[in-house]
């Protein structure tokens, strides 16, 4: 301290906020960046955000489950069909990108459109699903997120804002997309 009462800055202290100031914050606070919706083709980040319709589907077992219920996670809300080819392509690679982000705060939210419950409860164990899967026999949750081609999958805020949408399959577990959710889920 100077006989004002004022601290000075060493030269190693004064080097260190340099390097804090030019990594742009605490090296912590470095992680996956903002999210680059961009990274995955065919993805659309909605400029015009709203908070998506809430609903309450039937899980396969007859539990009633709401959209509101997985507020304070990121939603990955996908529409699909046993019939779907493109769905069989692209659910496994759900699947992964579940199993490494689910306790990192994303859901995936399943919801089966107009599917026999068979076929759709056959797929899921054939694919060896873990997520949440809803299930829409009439398709009016589908027809309320314009899911009239399948799959269609919405990404969702902790908050329950809609970012992004895409109409037709992903590699969701592709290096993009697990940067993607890495960085909407380090969101608070």
């Amino acid at each position: 301290m100077t006989s004002n009462g004022r601290k000075h800055l060493t030269y190693g202290q004064l080097l260190l906020a340099v390097v804090f100031f030019l990594a742009g914050g605490p090296l912590h606070a470095q992680s996956a960046g903002a999210p680059d919706f961009k990274a995955i083709p065919k993805l659309q980040e909605l400029k015009d955000r709203q908070v998506a319709p809430d609903f309450t589907l039937p899980e396969p077992g007859g539990k009633k489950v709401s959209l509101q219920d997985f507020r304070g996670k990121v939603v990955f809300l996908n529409f699909w069909a046993s019939w779907c080819e493109s769905c069989r392509d692209e659910m496994p690679s759900m699947e992964r990108l579940y199993r490494e982000y689910k306790g990192k705060g994303l859901e995936i939210v399943a919801v089966n459109v107009k599917d026999k419950r068979p076929d759709a409860l056959a797929f899921v164990k054939e694919l060896r699903l873990n997520y949440p899967i809803l299930m829409d026999p009439e398709g009016e949750v589908g027809l309320l997120y314009g899911a009239f081609g399948l799959p269609v999958t919405y990404l969702i805020d902790r908050k329950g804002v809609v970012l992004a949408r895409l109409w037709g399959p992903a590699d969701w577990y592709s290096p993009a997309a697990r940067k993607l959710i890495g960085a909407l889920v380090e969101q608070k």
